[in-house]
C-alpha cells in the first residue's frame, strides 16, 4: 500500500469530532506568561562554573576512557545543579539559573559571545548581567577556551581556510560548530517505561560481559555501559534536588492549602520519574522536561524536540479522565506550564552570529495528528488540548507542528484554523504524504516513516530513531551562480570557488547550468571535509550519553550515538536562496539565450556593475509575470532544475558515521547574511540585498495570489528532500477573520497539503499595520509574535533588517 492510500485509514476507535472548545487561559497561566514575558534576558553561567569544577576533580583525568569522563561530566553538573521552583509552577526544572537565560557552553561555539562583552546591554537582543557576572564570564570562558571543538578540530594545518570561513560564512555556515543537538528522543519510552529498563539492561550487559545480540563486549563497549548508567545516575540526582526543594517550599504553606498539595505532587512525580514510568499524566509531563533540561545541558539548546506528544501520553490522559482524577481544563493548564517552560532558554548568539540566526529563539518542536505505523489516523483530543494550550500563552516557544492526511479529522484542521487566528503564527503544517515519502526515499522503512516527528523548525526524524545532524550547515545557492559566471570568482575578485569557464565559452544554457553545477559541488566538498572533522572530534570528545538512552539502536549496539549506533543517521545541509537561483537561470535562459537581447559576457557586466545604468532592465526583471510562484510552468522548472543541482551534490556523500546526506530547503535568518556577500542576480536583485527564503517566492515575486504560489510550490518533486522546506504565507487578519476565514484556510491548505502533494507550509496571521507600528515604536509591542522561518520569534528580537523583510512580505488576499 503507498503512503498516500495507507493514510487515508481512520481509527474506529477515536470519535469523528472531538470537542476541544476554545477557552480563556487560567489565572495561573496568565500569571506565568507575565512573568516569563517580563523577565531580562541573561547568560547562565552555572553550567560552565560546575565544568571547571569538575575539571579539577580526579574523574577528569585524561587517562580515563573519553565515554566515561564526558559522562562523568555531565553527571557532575546535573547532581550539582541548584533547583529552582518558581511561583504557581506545576511542571519544574530549569534549564538556566535566571528565568531566561542562555546557556555556555565551552565545547561548543558559545566563545563567540565574547566579542560583545563590552556592549551586552545595547544589542539587538539585550544580555543584562552585572560587572561581577562580566568579568567571571570573561574568565570562564578564557580558562574554558581548551574545550572547544572548533579549536580541536580545525586549528590545524591545512583546516585554517574553515576557520575563516566560521569566522565570516560567505558559501555555508557551519551550524555543527556549536554542537549537533537537533533531535527528536524516544519520549514515549520514557513515559512508558522511564530510564530504569535502559539502567538495568546496560548493567546486565557489564555484568555478563556481553552486549544485547549476545558477543562479546570490547573495551569501548564497557565504556559505554558504564557511561550510561553514570549518566542515569546523574539525572536521578537532578530531579531528586528537584523533589526536595518542591518539598521544602511545600513547607513554607499551610497543611492542605492549594499550593502544598501542588507542590508535594510536584516532589511525588521528581521523587519518581524519569528514572521509573509515570503514572499519571502530570507525572508523564514531568519525566519529559526533566529529559528535555538533561539533553540540553549535554549538548546545546537549540532544536531539541518532543516529538509526537499526543501520542506519548495519549493513554495516561484517557486513563486520568476515565478515573475523574483529571479535567480538560486541568490538562490544558498542565500542557500550558510545559509550553510556557519553553520560553525560559534562549540560544546565545554575538551580534555577527545573529544575523545568521537573528530572534533568539531555540525551536522547542512540538508534534501533532498524523498517522500510525499502519496508516490510521491518530489524531486524538489530547492533539487539540496542546494547541489550545499554545493559545493560552502564544509565546516564541514551543514550536508547534501539525501532521495533515487525507484522512485528518475537520475538526482537528479547524483547530489549527482557529490557533492560527488567536496567535497569529502556529501551527505550522506538515504534509504527511510527500514527507512520508520522501523519508521512505531517505531510506526508512514505512511504518518508520509515518512515525515522524518534526526537529526544530522543520526537519524531519523517525521518531526516537534517528540521529540526523538536522541542521549541520546551510548553504549560499545564489552565490554559486554568481561564481559560475566569473570563472569561480565573486563579482568581487575574490576567489570562492573552483576554477570553471569564462562566459566568453558559454555558448549554450547548459554551460551555464555545468558551471553552476560544479561550483555547488566544489562548495559541498570543502563543506563536506569540514564536518568530518567536527564529525571525528565529537566521537572523541562530545559524546552524547544522553541521546543514546533516547536513540533506538545505541544501547543495542552498546556504541554512543556519535559512533553511529542510531537505526537512521543523517546529515542535512539547507539551501538558502532557492528562488533566486531559479528565477536568475529562468531569466538568463530568456533574454540571453532565447530573446538574444545581450550577450552572456554583457550581461554578466551589467550584473558585475550591479545595474548601474540599468535600472529599467533591473525592474523589468524583478517584476516579471513569469517568476517562481505564480503557476507558471517554465519559472517552476527552472526552481526544479535549481534545487536538482544542490540535491543531487548533497545526496552524494555519505557522513563518517556511515549515514547518507540529505537535502533541505530553509533559512533561516541567513538569506539576509548570505545577501550581504552576495552580487546582482539575473532575476534583478540588486547586490548585497537579502535573498530569497526557504522555498518561498522571492519579496513581492508571486502576484497571482495563494492559489497560484502554492501551486508552484506543489509542483516541486520534493520526494529527495530529506530534511523538507519551509514555505511562508502571510494573510491580513481581518480577510481571514472568523468561522468564514477558517473554513476558506482549512479548504486551502487541506487542497494543497493532501491532494497536490504539499510537504509544509506555515502561516502568519497579522496585518501590516501593526507591523509598521512595532518597527517603529517597539516598546509598545513588546510581546508581538511573528514567523520567520521555520520558527517564531519575538519583532522586538529581531535584526531590523529581517523586521523589515517580514514586513514586506506578500500579504495574500482570499477570494
Amino acid at each position: 500500500m503507498n503512503p498516500a492510500a495507507a493514510t487515508r485509514r481512520v481509527a474506529k476507535n477515536l470519535p469523528a469530532a472531538v470537542p476541544c472548545p476554545a477557552g480563556n487561559p487560567t489565572a495561573r497561566i496568565d500569571r506565568l506568561r507575565c512573568q516569563i514575558e517580563s523577565a531580562p534576558y541573561t547568560i547562565c553561567l552555572e553550567r560552565p562554573r560546575l565544568l571547571a569544577g569538575f575539571r579539577k576533580t580526579r574523574e577528569s583525568r585524561s587517562d580515563r576512557h573519553p565515554l566515561i569522563r564526558r559522562a562523568q561530566a555531565l553527571a557532575y553538573i546535573f547532581s550539582r545543579r541548584q533547583p529552582r521552583i518558581y511561583d504557581d509552577e506545576l511542571i519544574v526544572g530549569n534549564l538556566g539559573s535566571k528565568r531566561i537565560s542562555g546557556n555556555y557552553y565551552p565545547e561548543g561555539s558559545s566563545f563567540n559571545i565574547l566579542e560583545d562583552i563590552t556592549r551586552l546591554d545595547t544589542r539587538t537582543v539585550p544580555l543584562k548581567l552585572d560587572l561581577r557576572e562580566k568579568l567571571e564570564l570573561l574568565r570562564l570562558g578564557i580558562t574554558l577556551a581548551g574545550e572547544s571543538l572548533v579549536a580541536k578540530a580545525l586549528l590545524k594545518p591545512g583546516r585554517l581556510h574553515h576557520v575563516r570561513e566560521l569566522l565570516e560564512p560567505v558559501r555555508y555556515f557551519v551550524t555543527e560548530q556549536a554542537g549537533v543537538s537537533h533531535q527528536v528522543g524516544n519520549f514515549a519510552d520514557i513515559v512508558r517505561h522511564g530510564l530504569e529498563r535502559s539502567w538495568r539492561q546496560a548493567n546486565t550487559c557489564l555484568e555478563s560481559d556481553r552486549c544485547t545480540d549476545g558477543s562479546a563486549l570490547d573495551a569501548d563497549q564497557r565504556a559505554f555501559y558504564r557511561a550510561l548508567i553514570i549518566t542515569v545516575n546523574g539525572i536521578r540526582a537532578m530531579a531528586g534536588r528537584l523533589a526536595n526543594e518542591a518539598t521544602r517550599l511545600a513547607e513554607n504553606f499551610p497543611a492542605n492549602s492549594r499550593r502544598r498539595l501542588e507542590l508535594e505532587r510536584v516532589a511525588a512525580a521528581c521523587e519518581r520519574v524519569p528514572f521509573l514510568p509515570a503514572r499519571n499524566f502530570q507525572e508523564g509531563l514531568q519525566a519529559c522536561w526533566i529529559m528535555h533540561v538533561a539533553m540540553n545541558l549535554e549538548d546545546f539548546e537549540q532544536g531539541l524536540s518532543f516529538g509526537r506528544l499526543d501520542q506519548a501520553l495519549w493513554e495516561l490522559y484517557q486513563q486520568d479522565i476515565a478515573s475523574g482524577a483529571l479535567s480538560r481544563e486541568q490538562a490544558t493548564e498542565l500542557l500550558a506550564c510545559f509550553e510556557l517552560k519553553c520560553g525560559e532558554s534562549i540560544p546565545l548568539y554575538s551580534e555577527r552570529i545573529d544575523k545568521y540566526f537573528s530572534g533568539a529563539n531555540a525551536a522547542f518542536a512540538i508534534t501533532v495528528g498524523g498517522v500510525d505505523a499502519a496508516g490510521a489516523d491518530v489524531t486524538n483530543e489530547l492533539s487539540g488540548l496542546i494547541l489550545e494550550a499554545y493559545s493560552w500563552i502564544g509565546t516564541r516557544e514551543p514550536n508547534i507542528h501539525a501532521r495533515v492526511h487525507a484522512g485528518t479529522p475537520p475538526w482537528f484542521l479547524d483547530k489549527c484554523m482557529e490557533t492560527l487566528q488567536r496567535t497569529g503564527n502556529r501551527p505550522a503544517l506538515m504534509g504527511d504524504e510527500a514527507i512520508i515519502s520522501a523519508l521512505q526515499q531517505a531510506g526508512m522503512t514505512l511504518p518508520h516513516a509515518r512515525d515522524y516527528g518534526i526537529i526544530g523548525c522543520t526537519e524531519l526524524a523517525s521518531q526516537g530513531r534517528t540521529y540526523n545532524s538536522a541542521d549541520a550547515a546551510l548553504f549560499n545557492l545564489p552565490l554559486c551562480l554568481e561564481l559560475a559566471l566569473n570563472e569561480g570568482r565573486g563579482f568581487d575578485g575574490k576567489r570562492r570557488g573552483v576554477v570553471t569557464p569564462p562566459v566568453a565559452g558559454m555558448t549554450r544554457f547548459d554551460d551555464v547550468v555545468s558551471a553552476y553545477r560544479a561550483q555547488v559541488r566544489g562548495a559541498m566538498a570543502e563543506l563536506a571535509d569540514a564536518l568530518a572533522a567536527l564529525e571525528t572530534a565529537y566521537r572523541r570528545y562530545r559524546t552524547t550519553p544522553v541521546n543514546s538512552l533516547l536513540t533506538e539502536g545505541c544501547l543495542e549496539a552498546g556504541r554512543d550515538i556519535t559512533w553511529g549506533s542510531a537505526v537512521y543517521d543523517f546529515t542535512s545541509i539547507q539551501a538558502v536562496g532557492l528562488a533566486d537561483v531559479g528565477d536568475s537561470l529562468h531569466a538568463l535562459r530568456r533574454i540571453v539565450f532565447e530573446e538574444g537581447r545581450y550577450s552572456l559576457g554583457e550581461f554578466v557586466n551589467i550584473l558585475k556593475s550591479d545595474f548601474r545604468g540599468q535600472e529599467a532592465l533591473a525592474r523589468e526583471l524583478a517584476n516579471r509575470p513569469d517568476r517562481f510562484g505564480n503557476g507558471d510552468a517554465a519559472a517552476d522548472t527552472m526552481t526544479q532544475l535549481a534545487a536538482d543541482v544542490f540535491t543531487d551534490a548533497v545526496t552524494a556523500r555519505r557522513n563518517t558515521r556511515g549515514g547518507p546526506w540529505l537535502a533541505g530547503f530553509y533559512s533561516m535568518t541567513c538569506g539576509f547574511a548570505f545577501g550581504r556577500h552576495t552580487g546582482a542576480l539575473p532575476n534583478g536583485r540588486r547586490a548585497g540585498t537579502r535573498l530569497s527564503n526557504g522555498v518561498s517566492p522571492c519579496d513581492g515575486a508571486d502576484r497571482n495570489g495563494p492559489t497560484a504560489m502554492l501551486r508552484s510550490v506543489a509542483s516541486l518533486d520534493k520526494r529527495a528532500w530529506g530534511n523538507c522546506h519551509v514555505l511562508n504565507v502571510k494573510f491580513d487578519k481581518r480577510i481571514v477573520a472568523g468561522t468564514a476565514g477558517r473554513r476558506v484556510l482549512s479548504r486551502l491548505f487541506r487542497h494543497y497539503l493532501t491532494e497536490q502533494g504539499g510537504m509544509q507550509v506555515q502561516v502568519s496571521v497579522l496585518d501590516a499595520a501593526t507591523l509598521i507600528e512595532a518597527r517603529k515604536n517597539p516598546d509598545a509591542f513588546p510581546n508581538l509574535v511573528v514567523r520567520v522561518s521555520g520558527y517564531s520569534a519575538y519583532f522586538r528580537d529581531l535584526q531590523p533588517e529581517i523586521q523589515d523583510e517580514i514586513i514586506a512580505r506578500a500579504t495574500h488576499g482570499l477570494a
